[in-house]
Protein backbone atom coordinates (compact mmCIF):
# COMPACT_ATOMS: atom_id res chain seq x y z
CA UNK A 1 0.00 0.00 0.00
CA UNK A 2 1.31 3.43 -0.93
CA UNK A 3 2.38 5.85 1.78
CA UNK A 4 0.30 9.04 1.52
CA UNK A 5 2.15 12.32 1.84
CA UNK A 6 0.11 15.50 1.64
CA UNK A 7 1.51 18.79 0.32
CA UNK A 8 -0.51 21.87 1.24
CA UNK A 9 0.77 24.95 -0.58
CA UNK A 10 -0.84 27.70 -2.64
CA UNK A 11 2.13 27.76 -5.02
CA UNK A 12 1.64 25.34 -7.90
CA UNK A 13 5.37 25.53 -8.60
CA UNK A 14 6.33 24.57 -5.03
CA UNK A 15 3.78 21.73 -4.94
CA UNK A 16 5.11 20.42 -8.24
CA UNK A 17 8.74 20.51 -7.04
CA UNK A 18 7.91 18.82 -3.74
CA UNK A 19 5.95 16.09 -5.52
CA UNK A 20 8.75 15.46 -8.02
CA UNK A 21 11.41 15.24 -5.29
CA UNK A 22 9.29 12.91 -3.14
CA UNK A 23 8.51 10.67 -6.10
CA UNK A 24 12.25 10.29 -6.77
CA UNK A 25 12.58 8.30 -3.54
CA UNK A 26 12.63 4.50 -3.62
CA UNK A 27 9.30 4.06 -1.84
CA UNK A 28 5.71 3.50 -2.88
CA UNK A 29 4.43 7.00 -2.13
CA UNK A 30 1.24 8.70 -3.18
CA UNK A 31 1.58 12.49 -3.07
CA UNK A 32 -1.73 14.26 -2.54
CA UNK A 33 -1.80 18.00 -3.23
CA UNK A 34 -4.00 20.75 -1.85
CA UNK A 35 -3.71 24.34 -3.07
CA UNK A 36 -5.22 25.87 0.06
CA UNK A 37 -5.43 25.19 3.75
CA UNK A 38 -9.22 25.25 3.81
CA UNK A 39 -9.40 22.71 0.96
CA UNK A 40 -7.10 20.40 2.91
CA UNK A 41 -9.09 20.79 6.14
CA UNK A 42 -12.39 20.03 4.37
CA UNK A 43 -11.03 16.67 3.25
CA UNK A 44 -8.82 15.86 6.23
CA UNK A 45 -11.34 16.44 9.00
CA UNK A 46 -14.17 14.49 7.34
CA UNK A 47 -13.54 10.72 7.55
CA UNK A 48 -15.30 9.83 4.28
CA UNK A 49 -13.66 12.65 2.29
CA UNK A 50 -10.31 11.80 3.84
CA UNK A 51 -10.57 8.19 2.71
CA UNK A 52 -11.50 9.25 -0.83
CA UNK A 53 -8.86 11.98 -1.22
CA UNK A 54 -5.96 10.73 0.90
CA UNK A 55 -6.57 7.00 1.25
CA UNK A 56 -7.11 4.43 3.95
CA UNK A 57 -3.58 4.09 5.30
CA UNK A 58 -3.78 4.24 9.07
CA UNK A 59 -2.89 7.59 10.54
CA UNK A 60 -0.84 9.51 11.25
CA UNK A 61 -0.41 11.05 7.81
CA UNK A 62 2.63 13.17 6.94
CA UNK A 63 1.67 16.66 5.82
CA UNK A 64 4.05 19.24 4.33
CA UNK A 65 2.37 22.52 5.21
CA UNK A 66 3.22 25.97 3.88
CA UNK A 67 2.87 28.92 6.25
CA UNK A 68 2.13 31.78 3.85
CA UNK A 69 -1.15 31.05 2.10
CA UNK A 70 -4.25 33.17 1.44
CA UNK A 71 -7.52 32.68 3.37
CA UNK A 72 -6.07 30.27 5.94
CA UNK A 73 -2.34 30.40 6.58
CA UNK A 74 -0.39 27.44 7.92
CA UNK A 75 -0.89 28.51 11.53
CA UNK A 76 -4.66 28.72 10.99
CA UNK A 77 -4.52 25.15 9.65
CA UNK A 78 -2.51 23.98 12.67
CA UNK A 79 -5.04 25.57 15.03
CA UNK A 80 -7.94 23.96 13.17
CA UNK A 81 -6.28 20.52 13.36
CA UNK A 82 -5.71 20.96 17.08
CA UNK A 83 -9.29 22.17 17.61
CA UNK A 84 -10.76 19.28 15.60
CA UNK A 85 -8.64 16.39 16.90
CA UNK A 86 -7.64 17.76 20.31
CA UNK A 87 -5.34 15.43 22.22
CA UNK A 88 -5.58 12.93 19.35
CA UNK A 89 -3.81 15.30 16.91
CA UNK A 90 -0.53 13.38 17.27
CA UNK A 91 -2.30 10.16 16.32
CA UNK A 92 -3.88 11.70 13.21
CA UNK A 93 -1.16 13.82 11.64
CA UNK A 94 2.55 14.53 11.56
CA UNK A 95 3.26 17.97 10.17
CA UNK A 96 6.44 19.27 8.67
CA UNK A 97 6.25 22.96 7.95
CA UNK A 98 7.34 23.44 4.34
CA UNK A 99 7.98 27.12 3.92
CA UNK A 100 10.26 29.90 2.76
CA UNK A 101 10.18 31.47 6.23
CA UNK A 102 13.34 31.03 8.25
CA UNK A 103 12.18 33.45 10.94
CA UNK A 104 12.89 32.12 14.42
CA UNK A 105 9.45 33.31 15.60
CA UNK A 106 7.75 31.16 12.94
CA UNK A 107 9.88 28.13 13.82
CA UNK A 108 9.11 28.48 17.54
CA UNK A 109 5.43 29.08 16.90
CA UNK A 110 5.19 26.00 14.67
CA UNK A 111 6.89 23.81 17.24
CA UNK A 112 4.34 24.99 19.79
CA UNK A 113 2.06 22.34 18.26
CA UNK A 114 3.17 18.90 19.42
CA UNK A 115 2.22 17.30 16.10
CA UNK A 116 4.65 19.57 14.19
CA UNK A 117 7.73 17.38 14.02
CA UNK A 118 9.87 19.14 11.40
CA UNK A 119 10.48 22.46 9.73
CA UNK A 120 11.85 22.45 6.18
CA UNK A 121 12.89 25.54 4.24
CA UNK A 122 11.89 25.55 0.55
CA UNK A 123 12.81 24.17 -1.86
CA UNK A 124 12.50 20.58 -0.66
CA UNK A 125 15.76 18.74 -1.32
CA UNK A 126 15.97 15.02 -1.97
CA UNK A 127 17.89 14.58 1.29
CA UNK A 128 15.16 16.45 3.22
CA UNK A 129 12.48 14.31 1.58
CA UNK A 130 14.43 11.13 2.35
CA UNK A 131 14.89 12.16 5.98
CA UNK A 132 11.18 13.00 6.38
CA UNK A 133 10.03 9.69 4.91
CA UNK A 134 12.58 7.64 6.84
CA UNK A 135 11.79 9.40 10.11
CA UNK A 136 8.02 9.72 9.89
CA UNK A 137 6.57 7.33 7.32
CA UNK A 138 8.35 4.01 7.46
CA UNK A 139 6.96 3.13 10.89
CA UNK A 140 3.50 4.25 9.70
CA UNK A 141 3.43 1.93 6.69
CA UNK A 142 4.50 -1.06 8.71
Amino acid sequence: MAIPIVVVDDSEHDRYLAKRVIEMLDYDIDVVEFRAGDHFLEKFTDAKSREIEIGTTPPPILVLLDINMPRLDGFDVLSAIKDHFGAESNREVIVSMYTSSSFEDDIERAHGYDFVKDYVIKPLSKSDAQRLVDKHCLNISG
